[in-house]
């Protein structure tokens, strides 16, 4: 589909309600929400690499979190090296702001192994790295971390058979690609012709503009995501089943219940994502459910990569 006809498209969309999922938002404005207004979730795909994508059309909302920050003792001494990253700690979240975005689609799901995996063929055979950040370190070949010999204690068979852990855990074509940091995720989104979204993008996306804590709604329940807490799961080699069943990435689109009003998977838990302010948004399999709250964020070195870190993508409408 051609971005010149989106606009048009998600006009008629709106009005005429031919695709399908409708769910209510309410407009804001600085006197206040007016009456709810149905919308009908509209998903494209992009042709360079089959992705999923859904339409945001342009409106306000309230980004951050207006809840009172809670009280805590003042901090011990810090080093020099721990002081950057309390300054990144303190009230990420507040104050609640509106902010007014332009149309934009994003990633339904987020970038699996298979789709990074076909990027990967394409640099390796070609070379080519003209898409790639300016700043990019030299040498990179955007491997993910855990592509690779990441633990040589899996050499060993009596340790492979009670790690919970294999090669598959986090090379599977149908789970997110993790262990990528911030030059990584950059170059795959321009090398697909799309780019990542910004912070409020992202937000918008994960929680529409009725202020809701999580992408269902405000009240937590456990199985609407991939979250931390489990110590057995249905990825790993050990008997049981716990919570949400998985203690490491699942396949993307696993928690269809906790999708969020614009129609996007996993934006709760499962890996948390780069956005392009080198900043990691959603939480993780790893995380409690306070860290993947719709407005919950976290500042990271642009070169950083763990198991429980990937991304999804955007581009303009």
């Amino acid at each position: 589909m051609r971005a010149r006809a989106m606009p048009l498209l998600i006009a008629i969309v709106a009005a005429c309600g031919l695709a399908g999922g409708a769910f209510l938002w309410k407009r804001a404005h600085a006197k206040g929400p007016e009456s709810p207004v149905v919308i009908r979730r509209l998903e494209i795909v992009h042709p360079a690499d089959g992705s999923a994508m859904m339409v945001v059309p342009a409106m306000e909302f309230s980004a951050g979190t207006a809840d009172s920050a809670p009280a805590s003792p003042a901090p011990p001494f810090l080093h020099p090296p721990d002081v950057l990253a309390v300054r990144a700690a303190v009230d990420p979240e507040r104050p609640a702001r509106n902010v007014r975005l332009n149309a934009f689609a994003i990633d339904r799901y987020e970038v699996t192994n298979a789709q990074y995996r076909r990027f990967l063929e394409f640099v390796s055979k070609t070379g080519d790295h003209s898409r790639c950040h300016a700043q990019e370190p030299k040498g990179k070949d955007h491997t993910p971390r855990y592509w690779g010999d990441y633990n040589p204690l899996l050499k060993d068979p009596a340790y492979a058979a009670s790690a919970p852990f294999g090669p598959a855990t986090f090379a599977s074509d149908n789970k997110p690609v993790v262990g990528v940091d911030w030059f990584d995720a950059f170059a795959y989104a321009a090398w697909v012709g799309k780019r990542l979204p910004s912070e409020d993008e992202w937000e918008l996306a994960a929680r529409g503009n009725d202020g809701r804590r999580w992408p269902w709604g405000s009240e937590w329940s456990w199985g609407l995501a991939n979250a931390g807490g489990e110590k057995l799961g249905t990825d790993v080699s050990a008997s049981g089943r716990e919570k949400d069943g998985y203690i490491y990435p699942a396949p993307v689109g696993s928690f269809p219940g906790g999708r969020s009003p614009f129609g996007c998977d996993d934006m709760a838990g499962n890996a948390a994502e780069w956005c392009a302010e080198r900043v990691v948004r959603g939480g993780s399999s790893r995380s409690s459910p306070s860290s993947i709250r719709c407005a919950a964020r976290e500042a990271r070195e642009p070169e950083f990569r763990t198991f429980t870190l990937g991304f999804r993508c955007a581009k303009d409408n």
